[in-house]
Parts: structure tokens; C-alpha cells; sequence
């Protein structure tokens, strides 16, 4: 038996990997080619000399820097393995967003496309199976069980992977019933995650529902929107899942995604239909479109110049946010990986005798050399490195004799086999599923509901009825002052009645209704910062502000409202 991995893409992503597996098919070796980003031409990395041929493909998760070269690297017949519910997303993503050149690559996509859900042989000896990894709806780690004689070999991919539950999916959970031999690490780490994620979701809040709002709208690059407004758990859970939803897809229906908040519309043609005074519309994930402009530049082009609105942008990739419009604007970058405490943990429960970085680079991987007691592969380069031969587990060549020993010493891993049992109920063996949670757990998604509530003062328990256009969501927000709790959050009232066919709410009481305008009246005030005019020609007012202007930069564009004195 001979075991080796080779990085399909060290110069950019470093999140795709060659696993080759001699020992199992006579004069052949076993290739496994495990998420395909950008770079990836496994063309150039296959041997034509050796007889290598591609057998299978494995995708750990819909995102596109994970499956942006797929139809690029299709040869030889290979399936492409992938968990149910992130093989229902790459299915309406490739179908609206046209990533690949052309029709013909986009069916021989999905004709590989081959959804698994408990082990799969991939060949006599060699079989894999999803792991729940959180990051987003569907995503799985890749768990590749080797027989070798007597023995059983254990590799694990985790993919982009986080602790935390994503829109209900489980997150990655280590205590697994079998021992990891080899885990390829995707080390990508956030620490503040879970506070942006608060701060932003209490910010959409508490303007789409406090007393100076218009509506939210937020723009997002490739990563499930995590907001919402009273109702945050129902809609977090839908646009997380409906990441790549567009006219021609209904991604939520295919994960079978309830909402009672929340109706949707695949297309629209006027923005205004879906923007309205106390709302929050949430646009995007967009994907590349050749239908005309994204829909979330068409609803920010609507309320570009509306001082009342609030651009929220919440970013995940390269994109640069706007940062001077007519209405207000914020940005967050939100990346959904684990701290670097929980990467570390993570390793160390699961002691795996090597360890491979991926998807990080300089000193962010380099932190991870001889940290573990397994042997730690931080290379950029295209090298085949061999994990097993006949020898056994097998070093990397710069490590110490004093390193391999306590290796050695310290890896408590006992192979066994398992052999068939594996494909008969798991041998008895317990996997965790891959199932969405029926509950519904915000604080096992990351969102800190006591500090949303501090900080959103206005939120209650009203229930707000919402619609959503394609992957816009709009949650209409009626306030009545109560005192906040958590309940507020996690279960809407009953107030709502229906009436000519259409929701309505309680009628708010006159006394509600004038404590709403004194509230609105002292805001005001507050943000009321008097100028002078200077000069007014050519259709040009120069201003001059008497007190400096909080949070604001040179060149920043303000929004003015024109007051009337007292007089």
C-alpha cells in the first residue's frame, strides 16, 4: 500500500488536493481529486507515462472557490461525490449562475453529479462518506476509508468547516467512531466571526425597526446573508440556504426550507415592490449572471439617494463596498471558519498520525509546523509527498529523530478493520448525520441574542410577516414598545390575523402611536448638527457645519435635511 497527496492549487486557493492510493486495482493507481478551485488543471498533475487516470472527485461544498474549475477537470469518466443537499445547491447554482463556458459542460456536470449520503465504494477497497462541517447548508467533510490487508487506513478532508451549526446544518463535530490516520486541514480560521455576525445582525435590526429607518438592504459576495429582523431565526435559516437561488432555481423548496414569515418571488422587475418604510430586503449571494445587472445592484441603485435608507454590506470576498452613497451605508466582512483555539482542539482530540495544511499560506500556515504530536505538512509546492508505503506511516524528510519519536509515541490511533461492516449499517458504528437540526438554535449558530436585544432596544415580539424576490428577502416590521426578551426572538406571537386575504396586525393604540413620534422627535434633535449657508450659484449650496460631524471622513457624502425653525 502506498499513500501520497499532491496540492492541486498551491499558488491561489491551496484548498484543492491529488490523494493517490497505490495497492488497491493491479497496474493502476487510484486518484482522488478533492474540491476543484481556481488553478486546478488536473491535466497537468495526472502521469499519462504512469497510467494514471482520474477516479473520482469529491466537493466538500457549494461555494464557488471550491468548484469554480469543475467542468475544467472532467476526464476519464469520473463521478463527482457530493452530500445530498450540497449537490441540490451546485445544481441551481450551475444553473443560474452559468459558471461553466458552455451548455455541454454544464450536463456532463451534472450527469456526474452523484449525491452520497452514508459509505460509497468508489472502488474494491477504497469507500467515503460525508461528515457534517457547518460553514454553510450541506457542507460536508470527505471521509475516505482504505482497506490495507488487515488494516484499515483513515483519511479525512474537512473542507471549510466551523463548530457552529449553519441555517440548522450540523457543524463539525469531532468525536468521531473511528480513528483519523490522515487529516487534510483546511486551516482558514476567524476569531470574531460570531461578533460581527451579532453587531450585524443587531444593527439591520434595530434600523429596520427603530425610529429613523427606511429600510435595509444588504449586498453580500458568495456568502449566506446571517441576518434578519425579529424573526431572525426563520429567515438566518432560509437565505443561508437559498445562497444561490435565482429566477430559473428554488433552492429552498429542494431543502424543504418552512418559513411561515417568509414568501418568495424567483423574479422581479421593479425593486420597489420589495423595499418599504420598517423593512429589511436581503440581496444576494449574487453568482455570475449573463441576464443583466444583479439584483442587488438594482435594489441599491432604488435607494441610493434615500437619506432614510441603510445600505448594510456584509462581504466575504475580494468585492470592495461602496463607501459614499445618499442613504447610509455599513460593511462587515464576514468568513464563516473556526478561531485557531478550535482548529487546535479539533487536532488535538482527534490526534491524527499527519496532519496536512491547506487553504492557508506564509504565516498563517506556517504556525502549525511541529505543533502537533502528528506530523505536520505545511508545503507549497506541487511535489508528490508519500504518507504511507511499505515501511508504514512515513515522516516528512525534514522532521528529527527526537520528532518521529514523539510521534510515535504519542499517536494512541489503532488501526482495525472493518472491512464490509462499514457498507451494512456502519458495522454498528454511530456517524453524526448530515441532517438539518429540526430545531431552531441561534446561539449554536454564532448569534449572541442577549447582546442583539442591548443593542437592538427596539426589537419585540410582534410577528412580521415578509417576502422574499429570488434571494431578496423583505421582513415588514410593525414595533410595538414592549419590554425585549429572548423570547421575542425565538418565537413569534400570534398577533397576526388575516382579513380580506391579506396579513395585517393589531391596530397600534393612539397612545403607542404618539410615543412612536416623541421618540422619532428626539432623535432628531439628537442628530441635528446646524450649518450655514455660504454661498448659493450656479445650482451649487456650500455649508458650513457649526460641530464636526461624527464618524465621518474626508470626501464622505452626507445626506441634509432642511429643517424649519421655531419661528
Amino acid at each position: 500500500m502506498h499513500i501520497s497527496y499532491q496540492h492541486a492549487n498551491p499558488f491561489t486557493g491551496r484548498e484543492s488536493v491529488v490523494l493517490r492510493i497505490d495497492g488497491l486495482l493491479p497496474d493502476q493507481t487510484v486518484c482522488v481529486l478533492i474540491d476543484t478551485g481556481e488553478g486546478v488543471a488536473i491535466d497537468n498533475l495526472l502521469d499519462e507515462d504512469e497510467e494514471e487516470y482520474l477516479t473520482a472527485i469529491c466537493l466538500t461544498h457549494a461555494h464557488l472557490d471550491h468548484y469554480k474549475t469543475l467542468d475544467e477537470n472532467l476526464r476519464d469518466g469520473a463521478p463527482i461525490y457530493a452530500a445530498p443537499d450540497t449537490a441540490a445547491i451546485l445544481e441551481d447554482a450551475i444553473a443560474a449562475g452559468n459558471d461553466f463556458d458552455d451548455q455541454e459542460s454544464t450536463e456532463t456536470v451534472l450527469d456526474r453529479l452523484s449525491p452520497i449520503d452514508g459509505w460509497t465504494t468508489i472502488v474494491n477497497g477504497l469507500r467515503v462518506r460525508p461528515v457534517p462541517a457547518g460553514h454553510t447548508p450541506g457542507a460536508a467533510g470527505v471521509l475516505l476509508s482504505v482497506d490495507d490487508d488487515d488494516e484499515q487506513r483513515t483519511i479525512l478532508a474537512t473542507g471549510d468547516f466551523t463548530m457552529r451549526r449553519a441555517a440548522g446544518y450540523p457543524g463539525f463535530e469531532p468525536d468521531l467512531p473511528i480513528d483519523i490516520d490522515v487529516l487534510l486541514l483546511n486551516a482558514a480560521s476567524n476569531a470574531d466571526v460570531e461578533t460581527k455576525l451579532t453587531e450585524t445582525v443587531a444593527r439591520l435590526i434595530d434600523r429596520a425597526r427603530g425610529i429613523d429607518s427606511a429600510c435595509d438592504c444588504q449586498r453580500t459576495n458568495r456568502t449566506p446573508p446571517r441576518v434578519s429582523s425579529r424573526t431572525c431565526q426563520r429567515t438566518t435559516r432560509y437565505q443561508r440556504a437559498n445562497q444561490t437561488r435565482r429566477s430559473r432555481c428554488d433552492t429552498a423548496d429542494r431543502l424543504n426550507y418552512d418559513i411561515p414569515s417568509v414568501s418568495t418571488h424567483q423574479e422581479f422587475t421593479d425593486p420597489t415592490t420589495i423595499l418599504d418604510s420598517g423593512c429589511i430586503t436581503i440581496a444576494g449571494p449574487e453568482v455570475p449572471s449573463r441576464e443583466g445587472p444583479k439584483s442587488a445592484d438594482r435594489l441599491f441603485a432604488t435607494i441610493d439617494d434615500d437619506p432614510g435608507a441603510t445600505l448594510v454590506q456584509v462581504l466575504s470576498g475580494t468585492n470592495s463596498p461602496i463607501r459614499t452613497a445618499g442613504c447610509t451605508v455599513h460593511d462587515e466582512f464576514l468568513s464563516n471558519h473556526p478561531s485557531r483555539e478550535k482548529i487546535d482542539a479539533l487536532v488535538d482530540q482527534l490526534t491524527p498520525m499527519h496532519v496536512v495544511i491547506l487553504h492557508q499560506k506564509g504565516p498563517a500556515a506556517d504556525r502549525y509546523k511541529d505543533k502537533f504530536a502528528s506530523y505536520v505538512w505545511v508545503t507549497d509546492d506541487q511535489t508528490r509527498h508519500t504518507l504511507l508505503d511499505e515501511r508504514g506511516w512515513t515522516p516528512p524528510p525534514w522532521v528529527s529523530t527526537m520528532t518521529r519519536q514523539r510521534v510515535e509515541q504519542s499517536s494512541t490511533n489503532t488501526s482495525r478493520y472493518m472491512g464490509d461492516g462499514l457498507e451494512e449499517a456502519d458495522g454498528g458504528l454511530l456517524f453524526p448525520s448530515m441532517d438539518r437540526r429540526p430545531d431552531v438554535d441561534l446561539e449554536a449558530e454564532g448569534l449572541d441574542i442577549e447582546a442583539v436585544i442591548q443593542r437592538a432596544p427596539t426589537l419585540s415580539a410582534t410577528h412580521s410577516p415578509s417576502q422574499t424576490t429570488g434571494s431578496q428577502t423583505t421582513t415588514h416590521s410593525h414595533s410595538q414598545p414592549q419590554e425585549p426578551t429572548t423570547s421575542a426572538i425565538h418565537e413569534a406571537s400570534d398577533v397576526e390575523s388575516r382579513r380580506d386575504g391579506k396579513s395585517v396586525t393589531e391596530d397600534a393604540s393612539l397612545e403607542q402611536i404618539l410615543d412612536r413620534l416623541d421618540r422619532l422627535e428626539s432623535t432628531i434633535q439628537e442628530r441635528r448638527y446646524p450649518a450655514r449657508v455660504l454661498d448659493t450659484q450656479n445650482g451649487v449650496t456650500l455649508l458650513r457645519v457649526e460641530e464636526e460631524l461624527p464618524n465621518t471622513d474626508t470626501g464622505e457624502t452626507v445626506g441634509v435635511v432642511l429643517g424649519i425653525d421655531d419661528e
